[in-house]
């Protein structure tokens, strides 16, 4: 594999994923919605936490939750997203316990890891069946928006940089031909 092929493949991988065309298109802009508040709490942090989690959990890496995803995305909704998008991302969280409850009889963070697991595998093929099928100018499903969140949090989080990517803190010139082996981690900088 050359070096093309894999910037192609990771843009192909996370690029769509991870940034939001929202994110990308608008830039960042303050709204004026006082809802989005209440994400701040410390139980809200500690449940964006878990379903941020359940995406992207811990193994040989550090998860979501350990690389403080739950405290930055209530950041990223009151400061970049439009005021309809904070209403889509605040009525679909506020909506998981109901779900949780109706499919597995619990609350989202009262599940086991394997029941969590099914439950966003559950959201995640309603969030793909809507955005195929919405129109252009229609707003996202809101699991689409936390799974961005949750990626694009997560890879740009120190941890996400330094120990899922791989990271050299000296800054060196620059080698477009650098030795790539298949299993390799990409470079985070």
């Amino acid at each position: 594999m050359n070096r093309r092929e894999a910037i192609q493949r990771v843009a192909i991988l996370m690029g769509g994923t991870v940034i939001g065309a929202s994110l990308f298109l608008e830039g960042c802009q303050r709204s004026a919605s006082k809802d989005i508040e209440m994400l701040f709490d410390p139980k809200s942090i500690d449940f964006l936490g878990d379903l941020a989690e359940a995406i992207l959990p811990k193994t040989t890496t550090p998860g979501a939750k350990e690389a403080g995803v739950g405290s930055e995305i209530p950041v990223i909704v009151r400061d970049c997203y439009k005021l309809e998008e904070q209403q889509v991302f605040l009525t679909g969280t506020a909506g998981i316990d109901e779900r949780a409850k109706k499919e597995f009889g619990r609350n989202f963070q009262q599940l086991d890891k394997k029941d969590q697991t099914a439950f966003v595998d559950i959201l995640d093929k309603e969030a793909q069946d809507y955005d195929e099928k919405k129109a252009a100018n229609e707003l996202p499903h809101f699991f689409t928006l936390f799974k961005q969140l949750t990626l694009l949090t997560f890879f740009s989080s120190k941890l996400g940089a330094t120990e899922v990517f791989r990271y050299v803190k000296i800054p060196g010139k620059y080698n477009g031909d650098f030795p790539y082996q298949k299993g390799d981690h990409a470079w985070a900088t």
